[in-house]
């Protein structure tokens, strides 16, 4: 079997394609084979070592957490799932390990994969689309008939958030890149705004929820757009900003949560056509150590980039 892994934090250099062998499954774990995963920022970071603090130093290391497979061992405690169910889900950022032929995870980050997903559509989900979910419906308990600012609105984030925002019944105004302004529209957003040009005055203080899913959006600009008592969310905050979401109850810090419940919200989602993320490109396990490197030195793909796992 083979995984992309590394034998030290650091760069793309680090990375490399090799021969492993998974150790044998805990009470509460699945075995997976993998049929496609993709590609987050987090797992570039992780190599890196941005999260050693969790991670550890115990080499070599796996990289990757989303992935979509079937299960093809379970542990002694597993109840829910079977072998040969066809799941999706993320592996622990302890471990890690999508981009790889097999994995092991815990039964509690997979759900059964909707049947009407291909293994490429279900990978993009976990981390993009349950992050977007803690966001949108814990931290900001957003409601329909309420107002949503997405910074970021057509990265996989800010996909999520947009289609979640309009199941919901809120009204979303996306601000993206310019050429990828029509297919933010299609998705859903109500008005979209270029990122290059002035936020308009006519929007101060008219937003229920302010959500930057880039990082690029200064805080004073989040606090203008939001309503007094509004809701502003960040994914990736400067040391300002986390400073005020310290200071403030109306600013939340967001991470994923890959449980099964919200796994399970988002698959829902999925399952009715309301909830698709765009992908930029699908390559093979022997093509991924390169496109992981193009993404990490910020080429943009205009959608996710996935790894299609072919085995013998």
């Amino acid at each position: 079997m083979k995984r992309i892994q590394f034998h030290r934090y650091g760069g793309p250099a680090e990375m490399r394609l090799e021969e492993y062998q998974l150790p044998d499954l805990a009470d509460d774990e699945i075995r997976v084979s993998v049929k496609a995963a993709s590609i987050n920022p987090v797992d570039w970071k992780i190599r890196q070592g941005a999260m050693k603090f969790m991670t550890g130093r115990k080499f070599p290391r796996a990289m990757g957490q989303d992935f979509s497979g079937v299960v093809e061992g379970i542990g002694r405690g597993v109840k829910r799932l079977k072998v040969g169910d066809e799941v999706f889900g993320s592996t622990p950022v302890k471990t890690s390990g999508s981009f790889a032929e097999t994995l092991i995870t815990k039964e509690a980050l997979a759900v059964a994969k909707p049947a009407a997903l291909t293994h490429e559509e279900a990978a993009t989900l976990p981390v993009a689309a349950t992050t977007a979910w803690i966001a949108l419906v814990h931290k900001a308990q957003l409601k329909a008939g309420q107002s949503v600012f997405i910074n970021g609105a057509y990265g996989a984030v800010g996909q999520s958030a947009t289609q979640i925002a309009k199941a919901i019944g809120a009204t979303v105004v996306g601000r993206v890149r310019a050429e990828s302004m029509s297919a933010a529209k299609a998705i859903g957003a109500d008005a979209v705004l270029d990122y290059r040009q002035s936020l308009p005055g006519n929007l101060m203080g008219t937003f229920d929820v302010v959500f930057d899913t880039h990082g690029s959006l200064p805080a004073n600009d989040e606090r203008r757009l939001a309503k007094r008592g509004g809701v502003i969310l960040d994914i990736s905050p400067s040391p300002t900003k986390m400073m005020r979401v310290v200071l403030s109850r109306s600013r939340h810090f967001v991470m994923g949560k890959q449980d099964e419940a919200t796994l399970r919200e988002v698959a829902g989602l999925a399952s009715k056509g309301k909830l698709k993320l765009s992908v930029g490109r699908v390559v093979r396990l022997s093509e991924a150590i390169d496109l992981i490197r193009e993404l990490e030195a910020g080429r943009r793909i205009n959608g996710k980039g996935l790894i299609a796992i072919e085995t013998a």
